[in-house]
């Protein structure tokens, strides 16, 4: 009799679109209408954010270092190497030179009403009344110039790995990685062996422990929506209604081209956005683009089927290097602020909007809310642009973009993971559970 109630569980349903949906609508119901209850909830959001979080690291050390190690110990084609440098570099200046496009065209900072300006210089002045005198309506001069680019590469190498580690600064980890990986690679091949046996045990046993975590995904969808709505300001969303329209918008299109990339290297277009059902779930839950890391290796691996090891090389390397999301939202944000200050922005000065947020969307790996909007200021200080003053509006709207930012990131990232490798031909379910059946 036992058994045969026990037959009747299905936890595989705890990951079906249906429940995850449940969880999502659960959460920005609670958000909007419920906020008594978020306290109830939200713990579970967090708790299960910091498991997912907790794996992200040991995942992309060992994956990047092992990935790196298995191409230097088999003198790898110097040609998938230049490949991946000049991808990578065309999409992230591609990115930039859309986003300062885009808030050309559209205008979001442009002709706004004197209701929804006024609106806007209040909370300004609100947020920064004890520290600035400065408002929407004057002018602001940068207080210092400062080598960005210098600086950005002095951030790249770490003195002590051990605190990059613990303050996940993600750049530093990349940087350690590939040099960890590189030294593998070059050591006698008998030694070498062993430690990429090691690295790859680490890989696969955090790898399992995400997928645990995959059946718990409906609740903490639930706990981190909630949270997250229960925060947004509905006057600071109707006054810059226009920019997140525009910001969406601009979001949904590069999510839409990314698509469209994937379908031209893998086949069908429906299956293939099919395959991302669980990437999308923990980016709009989540707002965390590294916590979305381990579906995406998933997918490119086992749905779309592409080769493991140049996957597991080129998905890290493209969430931290090549970060459309936030490279779009940084020139979009810029050009904003530089409408709704009335500052005309000349040819040069575009240029170094484009570079600046390509330089902010690189030093975003690893960021996500504050931590990253603060990156802004590269942007912004270069063309005396207030920083301070206008950060308190991007925060506010954050909840409502963020998700949208991250799977861009994620999508478009496994985009250009496809355009690097070589086209491969999507493989059905039942070849699929073949192949798992035979291994």
């Amino acid at each position: 009799m036992s058994k045969h109630k026990i037959k009747w569980i299905n936890f595989e349903a705890l990951k079906s679109p249906w429940a995850i949906f449940l969880g999502l609508c659960s959460g920005v119901y609670i958000g909007f209408f419920k906020p008594e209850y978020v306290g109830f909830f939200s713990p579970v959001g967090v708790i299960y954010l910091d498991i997912l979080k907790m794996c992200i690291l040991p995942i992309v050390i060992s994956a990047i270092s092992l990935s790196i190690g298995r191409l230097k110990s088999g003198k790898g084609d110097t040609r998938f190497i230049k490949r991946m440098l000049l991808v990578f570099a065309g999409s992230i200046l591609i990115a930039g030179v859309v986003g300062v496009s885009l808030g050309i065209l559209g205008g979001p900072g442009n002709n706004l009403g004197n209701d929804a300006q006024l609106s806007l210089g209040n909370i300004v002045q609100s947020a920064n009344e004890s520290e600035l005198e400065i408002s929407i309506f004057t002018p602001y001069e940068a207080l210092n110039d400062k080598n960005i680019l210098k600086d950005f590469l002095y951030s790249i190498v770490p003195n002590n790995i051990f605190h990059a580690l613990t303050t996940g600064s993600m750049l530093n980890i990349l940087f350690f990685s590939i040099l960890f990986g590189l030294a593998v690679g070059s050591i006698k091949k008998e030694v070498s062996e062993h430690m990429m046996t090691t690295l790859e045990a680490i890989y696969v046993s955090f790898t399992q422990l995400v997928n645990w975590l995959m059946y718990l995904l409906p609740f903490g969808i639930c706990g981190l929506l909630a949270s997250s709505f229960s925060q947004v300001s509905i006057d600071v969303i109707l006054s810059m209604l226009k920019f997140i329209i525009i910001a969406l918008c601009s979001f949904v299109v590069l999510i839409i081209l990314s698509v469209i990339v994937l379908r031209s290297r893998t086949g069908n277009f429906v299956e293939t956005a099919k395959t991302f059902k669980e990437p999308a779930a923990i980016a709009f839950a989540t707002a965390n683009s590294l916590a979305c890391l381990p579906s995406s290796l998933n997918t490119m691996q086992n749905k779309l089927g592409y080769d493991k090891e140049n996957v597991d090389l080129l998905i890290p390397l493209t969430f931290s290097l090549c970060r459309i999301g936030p490279t779009v939202y940084f020139a979009l944000a810029t050009i904003f602020v530089a409408q709704l200050y009335e500052v005309n922005l000349g040819v040069s000065e575009l240029l170094i909007v484009v570079v600046g947020s390509m330089l902010a969307g690189i030093a975003s790996a690893g960021s996500s809310g504050i931590a990253l909007l603060s990156l802004l200021a590269i942007v912004l200080a270069p063309l005396g642009l207030p920083f301070e003053a206008v950060i308190i509006l991007f925060i506010v709207i954050d909840p409502i973009v963020a998700p949208f930012r991250v799977f861009t990131i994620v999508v478009s990232a496994c985009a250009v993971t496809a355009m690097i490798m070589p086209k491969q031909t999507r493989k059905s379910d039942n070849e699929q559970v073949k192949i798992f059946n035979e291994s």
